[in-house]
């Protein structure tokens, strides 16, 4: 019987300063991690984040998405502020005048104020730009 045997993984060793070895100690010791898996975790962020090393003051990418979140949710609120909030106030007010016109008695019903709600919508959309 023919027996395959594969051959344990070979060492490799990476040389550096006893300051730079000490401070690679604590930041695996910091993250709970053998200095083997330091060295995995490190190598596949920078693969992933394609971040430069040599560049401690780059972007970091939390930082990134900070202000990335920041710009958005500013956006959003410009957009209620221009847009959202004028429809909503034009919309009370067809409200409030609608219930002011309802006089079944003198022939004001439903129908007209659904007429004069369409071109009330009709102009509103028409100021946000919103067209058929």
């Amino acid at each position: 019987m023919n027996q395959l045997t594969s051959d344990p993984p070979k060492a490799h060793h990476v040389t550096a300063s006893p300051a730079t070895f000490a401070d690679f100690e604590k930041l695996a010791q910091q993250y709970g991690l053998t200095n083997k898996g330091l060295l995995a975790a490190m190598v596949q962020y920078f693969k992933a984040t394609k971040a430069d090393p040599r560049d401690p003051k780059a972007d970091n990418p939390t930082d990134a998405i900070k202000a990335l979140d920041r710009r958005l949710i500013s956006f959003i609120k410009q957009q209620e502020k221009e847009q959202l909030r004028p429809i909503k106030d034009e919309l009370i007010l067809i409200s409030r005048k609608l219930y002011e016109l309802d006089d079944p008695a003198n022939g004001v019903g439903k129908i007209e104020h659904l007429r004069k709600i369409n071109e009330r919508l009709r102009k509103v959309a028409e100021k946000v730009g919103v067209t058929e």
